[in-house]
């Protein structure tokens, strides 16, 4: 049941699609733009060296709708042709926006058993040009587990998945990756705290968040067969916590090591930030729960709680940009009612599309002025279709 949880004025910010499914169409990278849903001619190079984008999105009162694939976004006329689109199978080992990252105004995803899609408003193009940048045959065996800011560059960490799958698989390697615009490739950094621990010893890095101005990961060993043949009877775990991941982590106890899962007290976020925050879970009718915000100022996903026990989880976008509007914070729930708060006035509720059975909203970001959604089909630990909507931000 999808139940309003504000009071408040609601914006709608669009309509569907007309009923005729029209079907999917796939964007290539480097290859065709869209405008407001349609296909049109391939539009020229943003500069000399930046790589051409997969398409321009000019998203309008009408939503866009993308389902990601191992192969990359594909356009659908409307949700409704995402429904019974794709199998229903454990999340390690599905296509899904696992992670988002806000970088300036652009937003970058990791898109996970496929690669990256980087939105970036255009200069000299109106619209967001959509890059979608391939992670290989690699990406397609693994899982991933971590996307985080490293010397301002978007990094995505993959790992071995040895829970839903017994695999005799290696670690992944190189098991750090990031893309450039310029060449539209993907690229394997270095992270000293990380390269310490070789996939080529064993070592599969399953956890990385930030929490409490520090870097927390876990790193683990079992036995698998050596190069050479020879097995390798040594299983370790160590968990560990960095002030810098550019420098080595120092080992903690599991118990440190499972709080730093737990969300961060509303006293950690930025000033402006706690105050929007406790304004939008003041309008949640009392179900007050943790907000998942991403930020052009925070490094990763941060997960935020005003301190009471619940389970509600919210997912938001925090702009702390003075202009060309004051700084703001949006949050939606999983049925894509929403909530926009500024400093100063009053919180204002607007809704996302609804979306079929089963079907729910993961997260929020804006690239210039539109509005990205990621959805998925869920059905307990499992994801079946899965995507993101592209919608123009207007009425706020």
């Amino acid at each position: 049941m999808r139940r309003s949880l504000f009071c408040t004025v609601v914006v709608f910010f669009c309509l569907f699609f007309s009923c005729n499914r029209g079907g999917e169409k796939s964007i290539p990278a480097g290859t065709g733009g869209l405008a407001g849903g349609r296909a049109v001619d391939i539009l020229p190079q943003i500069t000399e060296q930046a790589a051409r984008p997969a398409a321009i999105l000019q998203a309008g009162g009408y939503p866009l709708w993308f389902r990601v694939t191992a192969d990359g976004p594909v356009l659908m006329e409307t949700i409704e042709d995402a429904v019974f689109s794709a199998a229903l199978i454990p999340w390690p080992h599905a296509p899904h926006i696992r992670f988002t990252l806000a970088r300036g105004d652009h937003l970058a995803m990791a898109v996970n058993q496929s690669g990256f899609i980087c939105l970036a408003p255009q200069t000299k193009t109106p619209g967001t040009g959509m890059h979608y940048i391939p992670g290989g045959e690699l990406w397609r065996q693994y899982t991933v587990a971590s996307f985080f800011l490293f010397d301002e560059n978007p990094v995505a960490l993959l790992y071995r998945d040895d829970f839903f799958l017994d695999s005799d698989m290696p670690p992944p390697d190189p098991r750090l990756w990031t893309y450039n615009l310029y060449t539209a490739m993907p690229e394997a950094p270095a992270v000293p705290a990380l390269d310490i621990f070789s996939p080529g010893e064993g070592w599969n890095i399953d956890t990385l968040r930030f929490n409490d101005d520090c870097w927390y990961f876990r790193t683990v060993k079992k036995p698998f067969a050596m190069p050479e043949g020879r097995p390798d009877l040594r299983s370790e775990i160590r968990m560990l916590r960095a002030d810098d991941l550019s420098q080595a982590g120092e080992q903690i106890p599991l118990g440190a090591f499972q709080n730093s899962a737990r969300p961060e007290p509303f006293s950690a976020a930025p000033e402006p930030l706690q105050k929007m925050l406790v304004a939008v879970l003041a309008e949640t009718a009392g179900k007050a729960g943790t907000v998942t915000v991403i930020s052009p100022e925070f490094q990763s996903a941060r997960g935020f709680s005003g301190g009471e026990e619940n389970d509600k989880i919210f997912s938001g976008f925090y702009s702390p940009l003075p202009a060309p509007r004051p700084p703001f914070l949006i949050v939606i729930d999983p049925q894509g009612t929403g909530l926009y708060a500024e400093p100063g006035s009053p919180v204002r509720g607007f809704s996302l599309p609804a979306l079929p059975e089963n079907f729910f909203y993961t997260g929020i970001g804006l690239a210039g002025d539109t509005v990205f959604a990621s959805w998925e089909e869920q059905e307990g630990y499992s994801i079946g279709a899965a995507g993101f909507m592209a919608l123009q931000l207007t009425g706020l």
